[in-house]
């Protein structure tokens, strides 16, 4: 993973908010430094001239050693389509999110529409060109289950759509597909526990029209109100089960960079002196057996009189965790769904932790597990080959 200093981290971010973010960082950054003496003239023609300006003074301040506490902000590469393709190890997807590097600021609705306009072209339809937006607007919808925006967006073309997705996004596909078929008829939730423990609940809501009857007015208006019924069929655990990994990578990225020394360093001196016996089952331990993930927030439950109950190889995957906590010093994180913010001090370390939450989720059984409890039996998807050491050395999962 490339690693720049905090002045670089500045540029990066002025030039984001100019509209560069689809370069690499060292564009980004040489940008920056061509246009260094006159960057406040460049703010009018800035994507976002308030954010533009804003890093901008950001960066005079420090030229004078004025400190600032401004926050830089890195977003995940197309979200959705990342966790899904990391998820099923698809390795072209992750390419086209960022995960695995190409020497390249890698943009999937790009990808798609290049893939899209070849496939026309060899069809020899050349009076017709897609563009980003038209891919983007499809794509964003299609990943959830949209049959309607795709088919809007392109019209009779959008087999063309279709095609170019199975040939770039293979696993996300497989996976929407999974998810589709997750649907309990009639049930009127659906939920599933994730890796930390965290449970998701989603009661399935319809709209339905209900007359009431205003007495004192003898008035009888129709009014719209979501009621808890269940459907024979829906397309919501798609986007749901999506949302809430992307949630829980949140979480995880929040309690690594802002972790609490104290337990950390009191749960090693537990590991120190532990002498193992036999295991007992809780919640954390099934949800380690079910996933393969040694959540860091399991920490908080064990203590000296449990702790010899938990795996051995559990105990040591979270203390190895801790060990790289240590390494840097705990830093508050901002988090907007999936942009993250940080001083530009902690950003080589924001990326570190998120490359790691993302090699552990493509070797991990998450999915396997979502599913389980969606289908209600025991089954394990299958998935593509082991891509974790080319996720933790990527330089644009996080742009």
């Amino acid at each position: 993973m490339q690693h720049f200093n905090p002045m670089q981290y500045l540029a990066i971010d002025i030039a984001n908010h100019f509209g560069l973010d689809k370069q690499t960082y060292d564009q980004r950054i040489d940008w920056v430094k061509a246009n260094l003496d006159d960057l406040e003239s460049y703010q009018d023609k800035a994507e976002e001239p308030i954010l533009f300006a804003k890093s901008v003074k950001a960066l005079r301040d420090s030229q004078l050693g004025i400190k600032t506490g401004h926050t830089v902000a890195l977003d995940s590469v197309n979200s959705g389509l990342q966790l899904m393709s990391v998820i099923m190890r698809c390795k072209r997807g992750c390419e086209l999110t960022g995960l695995i590097d190409q020497d390249t600021r890698s943009d999937a609705y790009t990808a798609i529409t290049e893939r899209m306009n070849a496939l026309l072209k060899q069809d020899g339809i050349d009076e017709i060109t897609v563009t980003r937006k038209q891919a983007k607007d499809a794509c964003m919808t299609w990943a959830y289950g949209s049959k309607a925006v795709p088919k809007r967006v392109f019209g009779e073309l959008v087999n063309y759509f279709y095609l170019a997705i199975e040939n770039e996004f293979k696993g996300a596909l497989e996976l929407k597909d999974i998810l589709q078929d997750s649907w309990n008829k009639y049930a009127l939730s659906h939920s599933w526990f994730m890796p930390d423990n965290h449970y998701v609940f989603v009661p399935v809501m319809e709209k339905s029209y209900k007359r009431y009857k205003i007495t004192e007015i003898n008035y009888m208006p129709t009014v719209i109100v979501n009621e808890n019924i269940g459907t024979d069929f829906g397309i919501s655990n798609i986007a749901n089960a999506i949302h809430s990994i992307d949630a829980y990578v949140l979480r995880t990225l929040v309690r690594y960079c802002n972790y609490h020394k104290g337990k950390i360093k009191h749960f090693m001196s537990l590991v120190d002196n532990v002498v193992y016996k036999d295991v007992v089952i809780n919640d954390d331990i099934q949800r380690y057996k079910n996933t393969g993930i040694a959540d860091i927030s399991f920490i908080n439950n064990i203590n000296e009189d449990n702790i010899k109950h938990y795996p051995v190889e559990l105990i040591n995957q979270l203390y190895n965790k801790c060990l790289m906590l240590l390494e840097h010093e705990p830093f508050e994180l901002i988090t907007i769904h999936d942009s993250f913010a940080c001083s530009p001090i902690h950003c080589n370390r924001l990326r570190h932790y998120y490359n790691v939450i993302l090699a552990e989720l493509s070797n991990s059984t998450v999915i396997d597990d979502i599913c389980n409890q969606l289908f209600g039996d025991i089954a394990t998807i299958k998935k593509g080959g082991a891509i974790y050491n080319e996720i933790l050395n990527s330089n644009y999962a996080l742009s």
